[in-house]
């Protein structure tokens, strides 16, 4: 976004800018994008558009960020209730809840299938699913008495970025996760995890 709106009428407008532009991505995909349908379907003159985004590219970028700060806040939620729930269920939520979300957001997806995040966006993703694994370390330390560390630390971040890129390769596969890779996914990471939770290193 080329600058910060100061003025309500001006963050109305970026508003209207960014819904026009996932409604466009939902309906029919990055290529279907365009500043001047996004003018057009949000109800402002082309013109109104380049004060706050450059070119396609940008608007993109503000689309995808906003799908990433709502996934994150979700799947983190889901993490949070892992302390509760039998094993290997919280492995189950928090996998059904990337496919659910991808699945109600068809534009994210879109962004993600085709390749289209900024150099920054793809730090920033990768940040957040460290961030989740975090959450989840966290979690499974104060639930089985774990030791902590940077091993242990490490063996959830990997977890977290396989499911990532499994979770990825299923939507991909299939606009509404495909149910086999999905179920991969699940029993990789379980197996992964309950030979993890037996690891002497882990264990005090």
């Amino acid at each position: 976004m080329r600058r910060a709106p100061q003025q309500a009428r001006s963050r109305a407008r970026i508003e209207a800018l960014l819904s026009a532009a996932r409604q466009i991505l939902e309906a029919g995909g990055v290529e279907n994008l365009t500043i001047r349908k996004v003018a057009d379907r949000a109800g402002v003159p082309i013109g109104a558009v380049s004060p706050f985004f450059e070119d396609k590219s940008a608007l993109l970028t503000a689309v995808a960020r906003r799908y990433m700060d709502a996934s994150a806040a979700a799947i983190n939620a889901l993490v949070g209730q892992a302390s509760t729930a039998p094993w290997p269920e919280p492995i189950d939520n928090v996998i059904d809840g990337y496919v659910e979300l991808y699945r109600r957001n068809p534009g994210y997806l879109a962004t993600r299938t085709g390749r289209r995040l900024t150099a920054e966006l793809l730090v920033s993703d990768a940040a957040d699913n460290d961030t989740i694994a975090d959450g989840l370390r966290h979690s499974l330390v104060a639930r089985e008495r774990l030791v902590d560390g940077p091993a242990f630390r490490a063996a959830c971040r990997t977890r977290v970025h396989t499911v990532d890129a499994l979770l990825h390769l299923a939507s991909r596969t299939a606009p509404e996760g495909d149910p086999a890779t999905t179920t991969e996914a699940k029993r990789i990471v379980t197996l992964y995890l309950t030979e993890s939770l037996a690891d002497p290193r882990y264990r005090s």
